[in-house]
């Protein structure tokens, strides 16, 4: 049977390409790792490594192993993390959002620590790239998400349904209107996608399932408000945003004008399904009653009302109500 610290060893040389680099790296005598590499070349029936006189590369076999090895021992890693929220002696939540979402974020954070001043509160901003990782390896204990995933391994509790609007430079053409519909702008050119941004966000804010042929994308792919900020306002596109967002885009030559019969985005706050400690059970009975508001904007931004609930497998198509405790 392998061991965990063969696995390190192994995969530590393949990273240096060297043993004597390897061996500082592991603060080990050079000797012992050879012995150990050696030993699991013994223990597999198989040679791993070339020697040669610059150091040692790996041959077929030890190509693939290092691949499993890699990902045997971020599993390891990642199965240590996510019971790290178990082990906090004083109550505690970390909870992650993008940046763009800080608005809403900060009103349900607010809500909760009034009712539960004993419980320790962190807040950590999430890349897109980090969005549902940072929580499956329980780095973070809840998540705001939009829309909700309908992953099974969440709990999703829905807090808001967000209008939506649509982000023109001032020179645009359709900058003077009131309102706008889906037909006025299907046609319209949109941000591309980069490949940090979840394919489920994109196409939500695309209006996908409204569309009877893809949509029109520029080559530019925002990663950030900001430059979805400079995309619109030289007039390369127009993006379709949530209410909460929009107070971080409009303004200095960008209008943001309400689109008129589409469903608002729905959010939610999404925890392992799981987990059954007081504080996320606390954190989760605190959206009984919740109003469901578009916050975070002004001028033309106005809010939606409701009741929140737990979503079903769909996603944001199907809410019982209650939460769950």
């Amino acid at each position: 049977m392998l061991d965990l610290r063969q696995l390190h060893y192994f995969v530590v040389v393949v990273e240096e390409g060297q043993m004597t680099r390897a061996a500082a790296r592991l603060h080990i005598a050079q000797p012992a790792l050879s012995q150990a590499i050696g030993k699991l070349e013994t223990d597999l029936g198989v040679r791993l490594f070339e020697r040669h006189a610059r150091g040692v590369t790996t041959t077929e076999a030890g190509a693939v192993f290092f691949e499993r090895a890699s990902r045997a021992l971020i599993a390891v890693e990642e199965a240590q993390e996510a019971v790290e929220p178990w082990l906090r002696a004083e109550p505690r939540l970390v909870i992650g959002f993008h940046e763009a979402a800080s608005d809403l974020a900060r009103a349900l954070i607010r809500r909760f620590m009034l009712a539960h001043p004993e419980v320790d509160v962190e807040t950590r901003h999430l890349q897109s790239g980090d969005r549902l990782v940072e929580l499956k390896r329980g780095r973070i204990d809840v998540e705001l998400v939009y829309p909700p995933t309908g992953d099974e391994q969440l709990v999703e509790n829905l807090v808001a349904v967000s209008p939506r609007y649509v982000l023109v430079g001032e020179a645009h053409h359709l900058a003077g209107e009131r309102s706008l519909t889906f037909d006025q702008v299907e046609h319209e050119m949109l941000p591309g996608r980069h490949p940090s941004v979840d394919e489920r966000w994109a196409n939500d804010a695309w209006l996908i399932n409204y569309r009877t042929s893809p949509p029109r994308l520029t080559t530019e792919a925002p990663t950030s408000l900001d430059e979805l900020w400079a995309l619109v306002s030289r007039g390369k596109a127009i993006a379709i945003l949530p209410l909460f967002m929009i107070s971080h885009i409009q303004g200095d030559g960008v209008r943001a004008i309400p689109l008129a019969g589409i469903d608002g985005l729905h959010v939610a706050l999404a925890s392992l399904r799981g987990d059954r400690r007081p504080a996320i059970r606390d954190l989760r009975a605190s959206l009984d009653g919740l109003p469901v508001v578009a916050a975070g904007a002004s001028g033309d931004a106005g809010g939606t009302g409701g009741c929140p609930g737990e979503l079903d497998g769909a996603g944001a198509g199907g809410v019982r109500p209650g939460a769950p405790r």
